[in-house]
């Protein structure tokens, strides 16, 4: 039986990369160097999600704030960001349907990537203090894309897909799919900017109360859950970096995002400092009082800190919905990173899109073969299946070894494996027999290309 790797990439490594990181350009979207910067990202992102998964000291995390080099994972979220709303449009309408997803899968990939370190290492109090003006403008792209959770619809990948054959209808789903992982990875890091207020500028406080009154955002995602749904066999599904089902013995648990929402209200409803920034007018007095019908005995039960919270709102209750304290003097800064973008490149995009679909859209197969390689190490089975969670066959409790003959089969330990041995003697046979176990990872990406455009080992002609 196999253990899980210790490191996707040495402690050196880990340093070096992150001190020297440097935040991308634009234009340089799709060339080889972009892509080395992808798989750096990429990389850093697994290693960080294998610390947390094992329990162990967050070196990602501590070199992210040692170097201050945070706001560039801010910078790159934003910058891909605007890049689909500026750029890619121009790319369809100058070369229409691309020949193979890869290209621009990978550069919506890179914004998920960005928000998913963004998430892990803005845990930690100390990270959230690093981060600066770049604050500010981390707040308007979370709130941006958890807004978008309440008017997206719930889809799996490639549900809705109309051409299974086009390129361009498949990359649009994953475009998708990526967002609705984005926005459900923002709800986090509101909630630890709302719980690292008091060590923030004050004007993150005021941005997050008064000028986009997230209090109200988060009532809405409570009441709609865009994270649970059922699925077409009627099964409850809840996502969690994908949508998976909720087993028995979940049922009446909170989800880790829908515990996330809940703390993020009660850190900037209960915050002393939220009352000079937040006038309960009556609208807001009705939206925050929904809230009392869903804090059960069994929510208060699982998360505690909520008591608080429900004290509050049977205050709010019986007072008057325009009591407040009085306001305070709301000194606006302007978010910086979005602006220098948009004004670098005013009036550039379609020189910008003709100039970056030679490598996009690059039919060379050398050039792709090239990118692919690049990637490969990013997308090595030993390094995904060590950062996804696993479950045991038998028991369905978190596994850390695998069946070293077939890599498919996962267990809490030895006991299991042995009383599941019978029943999975035959698989085990048939997947290392007959079957290229590649064929079995569905949720790597680019796999298939890899297949392609790689150098093939003699034994995996």
């Amino acid at each position: 039986m196999s253990n899980r790797m210790e490191y996707i990439i040495s402690p050196w490594e880990i340093e070096s990369y992150i001190q020297y990181l440097k935040i991308s350009e634009l234009e340089d979207i799709g060339t080889k160097e972009w892509f080395e910067f992808h798989k750096k990202l990429i990389l850093l992102n697994q290693q960080s999600v294998l610390e947390i998964n094992a329990l162990r000291e967050e070196s990602t995390k501590e070199w992210f704030v040692s170097f201050k080099k945070i706001p560039i994972l801010i910078y790159e979220a934003i910058q891909i960001d605007i890049w689909k709303h500026k750029v890619f449009p121009l790319l369809i309408e100058i070369n229409e349907e691309p020949k193979n997803t890869f290209m621009l899968y990978t550069v919506f990939y890179h914004e998920d990537i960005a928000v998913s370190l963004l998430e892990n290492v803005l845990f930690h109090c100390e990270s959230a203090e690093t981060i600066n003006d770049s604050a500010l403008d981390l707040v308007d792209y979370a709130v941006k894309n958890v807004s978008l959770l309440l008017d997206m619809p719930n889809i799996e990948i490639y549900e809705n897909v109309k051409d299974p054959n086009s390129c361009l209808e498949e990359i649009l789903e994953k475009k998708k799919e990526f967002e609705f992982d984005i926005g459900i990875r923002c709800i986090s890091i509101l909630r630890y900017l709302a719980e690292y207020a008091d060590n923030l500028p004050l004007y993150v406080l005021s941005r997050l109360l008064a000028i986009h009154d997230v209090p109200y955002l988060l009532v809405e995602l409570i009441e709609r859950h865009p994270w649970s749904k059922e699925n077409a066999e009627g099964k409850d599904v809840i996502y969690n970096s994908g949508w998976r089902k909720v087993k028995s013995s979940e049922e009446g648990k909170i989800s880790k995002i829908e515990a996330q929402t809940w703390l993020g209200l009660r850190e900037l409803l209960l915050n002393p400092k939220s009352a000079s920034y937040y006038e309960i007018t009556e609208h807001r007095f009705s939206q925050l009082l929904k809230l009392q019908k869903y804090l059960h005995e069994y929510v208060l039960d699982q998360i505690s800190p909520l008591i608080d919270l429900k004290r509050w709102l049977n205050y709010l209750s019986v007072s008057s919905a325009n009591a407040s304290a009085p306001q305070a003097v709301n000194v606006e800064l302007l978010p910086q990173i979005k602006s220098s973008i948009m004004e670098k490149y005013h009036k550039k995009w379609k020189k910008l899109a003709k100039y970056q679909s030679k490598f996009i859209y690059s039919t060379d197969a050398d050039y792709i073969k090239n990118t692919a390689q690049i990637l490969s190490d990013a997308y090595d089975l030993e390094k995904l299946d060590c950062v996804d969670i696993k479950e045991c066959f038998l028991c369905h409790e978190e596994a850390k070894k695998r069946c070293s003959k077939c890599k498919e089969a996962w267990y809490c330990g030895r006991e299991c494996q042995v009383k599941d041995w019978v029943k999975h003697k035959n698989i085990c046979d048939k997947i290392t027999k007959n079957v290229d176990v590649q064929n079995f990872v569905s949720h790597i990406p680019l796999q298939h290309l890899l297949q392609e455009y790689l150098p093939q080992s003699p034994e995996n002609k």
